[in-house]
Order: structure tokens, then sequence, then C-alpha cells
């Protein structure tokens, strides 16, 4: 095909097909492709499909590297009971997640409960928004309307309900984005991906590394309990499915718009590189990654028109998870939550199902 007759691959276009879409989706191409088992057979399945999936991440490598102390460093208390701020007090925190790098973490912890708290990490996505949305404390118009329109201040809707919510930087965007990438027209994770795979790792993978990082710390810290929600929009939502699927401390998985199958998102329509986890495909479709969760409680949040992950894609990935749930008697602990919108967090499509499945944290 000549360079002029291939679809543009700016906005979401669909690209043009290739010599592996289309021929690497079925189900005998996938070698931990989930086929009807249950008891034993069933637990077998999710161990041996977790150990590969944890390696296509390059979590093996991460660790190989040696796993250093994490280290807390509070850098900051702002708020709290008896002050004129909002109903919670906001604490930054930076983790050595690896050595010589330091996640920014900002926790928000309620005035009207006592420790120990129960559990959200929020994870951001893409967009200008990040951590400032996330938490609610916006420093531009555009930040002040992703909140607005577009509900991303999942911290905030965590600590209203009675969580102690955890929001880390994401690793290639906001503070932690390679701006020289965008100087050169690319996007901030461009960079990041491609060295990531130079070491057999993958900026997907170092996203999970940092959540089981911050499952440590929450382990570590008296001030939280077991219980632990971990929710995340667009790219935070890739970290989310994947975190939940090779570690068995989240509790509750809550992926806002991103739950699809990789054929009908992730290899036909244009990404941002951080969403490519080079071999996954040849391990399991997202039906098969999301049933790593099962039978812990598990919703999808999708919107009817968000254009990049296709609701039909999303609606044939979660007929596939069901059928999973049900295998293992957990029918009711997954959902699928259509929003009457766009490319955007429902909180509407979260916070309800939490309740449902978990205790009041209050």
């Amino acid at each position: 095909m000549a360079e002029d007759e291939r679809p543009s691959r700016d906005g979401h276009e669909h690209l043009y097909p290739d010599q592996w879409t289309g021929r690497l989706f079925g189900d005998h191409d996938r070698r931990h492709a989930y086929h009807g088992e249950t008891g034993d057979a069933f637990r077998d399945w999710q161990t041996e499909f977790r150990a590969d999936l944890r390696s296509v991440l390059g979590l093996p490598t991460i660790e190989a590297a040696g796993v250093p102390p994490l280290s807390p460093e509070r850098v900051e208390r702002v708020g709290g009971e008896g002050t004129d701020g909002p109903p919670h007090s906001r604490e930054e925190w930076r983790l050595c997640t690896e050595s010589d790098f330091r996640l920014p973490v900002s926790i928000l912890l309620p005035d009207d409960r006592d420790p120990p708290y129960p559990v959200a990490i929020t994870l951001h996505g893409h967009g200008e928004g990040g951590r400032a949305a996330t938490t609610g404390r916006p420093d531009t118009d555009e930040q002040r309307r992703q909140i607005r329109e577009e509900q991303r201040d999942m911290a905030i809707q965590a600590v209203e309900r009675g969580f102690a919510a955890l929001a880390p930087t994401t690793r290639g965007l906001g503070a932690l984005a390679n701006r020289d990438d965008e100087e050169l027209g690319y996007r901030t994770c461009h960079t990041l991906q491609l060295h990531a795979q130079l070491f057999g790792r993958s900026l997907a993978g170092d996203r999970v590394w940092d959540v089981t990082r911050l499952l440590d710390f929450v382990e570590s810290d008296e001030r939280f309990d077991d219980r632990v929600v971990l929710t995340g929009h667009s790219g935070g939502g890739a970290t989310a499915l994947f975190a939940a699927a090779v570690d068995e401390r989240v509790d509750i998985a809550a992926v806002s718009s991103y739950f699809c199958s990789f054929e009908d998102s992730i290899a036909a329509v244009d990404h941002c590189e951080c969403n490519y986890v080079p071999g996954v495909v040849g391990l399991g479709e997202q039906w098969d990654i999301a049933g790593l969760v099962a039978p812990r409680p598990f919703v999808a949040v999708n919107g009817v028109d968000d254009h990049i992950f296709p609701i039909e894609g999303a609606r044939r990935a979660f007929d596939r998870l069901e059928s999973i749930y049900g295998a293992v008697d957990a029918a009711g602990r997954c959902a699928l939550y259509e929003g009457e919108g766009g490319h955007r967090y429902y909180a509407d499509g979260v916070w309800p199902f939490v309740e449902r499945v978990s205790p009041d944290p209050r």
C-alpha cells in the first residue's frame, strides 16, 4: 500500500489492516485463553497466566535489579480537622519504588472518621489534569473543566466516601512526563516506552510496579486497613486492570474508559505508545486478563460514545468475562456500566458498585 493511501494516524481514525490484525485474536492463538476451567484447574490457570503476564510486563526484570526500601518521605501536610479548608487533610509523599526513582504520591485522609482507613488508589491517565485534577486541585481552566465535565477528581470522590485516597503521579505523564518528547512532537510517553523495551520492560509494567509498591506502603502504615479499591481512568484504567490481575492484594478493581478487547481498540485505533505491551496478545485478550481478578469484584465503566475504546468491543469483552465469573460462582461480582457520554470517568458507575460489594467504609 502506498504511503498516501494509508489512513491518517492522527486523531482516532482506525489504522490500516496489516499482517497481524485479524490473525492473532482467535482463542487458539492465546496461550492462556480461558476455556472453561473451574476448581483447581481454574486456580492453576490463574497462577500460570499471572506469572507469564508479570513477565511480559517486565516485573521480573525490575525485581532482578533489586528492590530498595520504600524510604517514605512526607514532604507536605495541608488541612485537617479544625481548619477552614476542605473536610480532609492532604499529604504529599515521595516513595522509592526503584533505585534512584521516587514516586510522588498525594494522600487524602477523611476528617470525619478515625483510622484505620480503607484505601482507594486512584490512577490518572493522559491529559493536562493529571494528579492535580485527581486530587481536586486544578491549576488551569482545562483542569477545572475535566473535574466539572469529566469527573476526574477520583481521589476527592473516594475521600468523601470515607476512604484514604492515594493518588500517585503516572510515569510518563504530569510531573513525570518527558517534555523533550513533547518538544519533538511526540507524546510524553514515547521515549520512556522505547527505552523500557530495550531492557525487557514496558511503561505499562513500570506503572504496575509502582502500584505494587504502593500496596507495600499501605501494608506498612498502620493508618490503613487491608481493604483496597483500585480505580483508574483511561491510561490509569489500563494500569488498574493489569495491577489487579497480577496482585491479589487489590480487593476491588474499577476500570474506567479502558476495558475493551485488544482487537477492537488497541490494535484497531491509534493510541499512545504506553498502551502497547510486547507479547501480551499472545497470552490473552482483555477478558482473559480481567479473569485473573476473579472472584474479586471487578467493574468496567465505559462511555457509549467513547471512540477509542468502542462500546461494542467493551460489550463483547464483558460477555466473555461474565462467563469466567459465572464459572467460578461469582457472576454478581462483575459488572459493566455504560455511561451516556464519551471518554471520561463515570463516578456513578464506580462507587455504587464498590458500596454494593463491600461494607460501608464509614
